[in-house]
C-alpha cells in the first residue's frame, strides 16, 4: 500500500510538473519568416556601417538580399598593393555580389581619411569602390584582423567566412558560388 500511494503521490507530482513548464507554441507569421530568411550556417555579422568616398553611410542592412566581399586592405600592405590590380579587375566585372574594398583609416597605421584619398587617387584603379571603416569599427568583428583579409556575406547576412591574406579573383569568385 505505501509503494501505491508513494507511486500515486509521483505521478500526481510529475503531473503538476509537466502541467507548470511551458508550452512550445506555434511559431508565428515572423518567427517563420525569420527563420525562412536564414539560408546560410552561421552567424550573422556585425551590422555593420561604413563611409563611401562622399561621406554616405553603407550599412549591412541596405544589402539585404545581396552576397557581400568585402576586401580590407591598407596603403602600406604591399601584398595588398600587389593585388590591387587583380582587385580592380575583379570589380570591372559582371557580377551577381557586391564587391567593396574596406581600408580603416586612423587605425592599424593606416592613413587619414583624407591622406588616403590623395594617395589612392595617384593609383590607377579606376573600378575599386573604397569603403572606410573609420577608426577600424567593425573589421575586427568581420574577422578582419590582418591585411588583405576576404570577408564574405551570404544574401541572409551570416558571415559565411574571414580569409586572411591573399586569394586570387578564381578563388573568391568559386567559394562565393558555395553559398547563398
Amino acid at each position: 500500500m505505501k509503494k501505491f500511494r508513494f507511486l500515486m503521490v509521483l505521478l500526481l507530482l510529475s503531473l503538476f510538473i509537466v502541467g507548470c513548464s511551458p508550452v512550445d507554441k506555434e511559431p508565428n507569421e515572423e518567427e517563420e519568416e525569420q527563420q525562412e530568411e536564414i539560408l546560410n550556417e552561421g552567424e550573422l555579422a556585425v551590422s555593420f556601417e561604413f563611409l563611401d568616398y562622399q561621406g554616405n553611410t553603407v550599412k549591412l542592412e541596405d544589402l539585404k538580399g545581396e552576397k557581400v566581399y568585402l576586401k580590407f586592405f591598407a596603403s602600406w600592405c604591399s601584398i595588398c598593393n600587389r593585388g590591387m590590380p587583380e582587385l580592380d579587375e575583379l570589380f570591372a566585372k559582371d557580377r551577381d555580389y557586391i564587391a567593396y574594398a574596406v581600408v580603416t583609416p586612423n587605425a592599424n597605421g593606416e592613413k587619414s581619411v583624407e591622406d588616403f584619398k590623395a594617395w589612392f587617387s595617384t593609383e590607377d584603379f579606376p573600378n575599386i569602390v573604397v569603403l572606410f571603416d573609420v577608426n577600424a569599427k567593425f573589421s575586427r568583428k568581420l574577422g578582419a584582423i590582418s591585411v588583405p583579409t576576404s570577408v564574405f556575406i551570404g544574401s541572409d547576412g551570416v558571415l559565411i567566412k574571414s580569409k586572411a591574406g591573399h586569394t586570387s579573383n578564381e578563388e573568391n569568385e568559386e567559394f562565393i558560388k558555395t553559398y547563398q
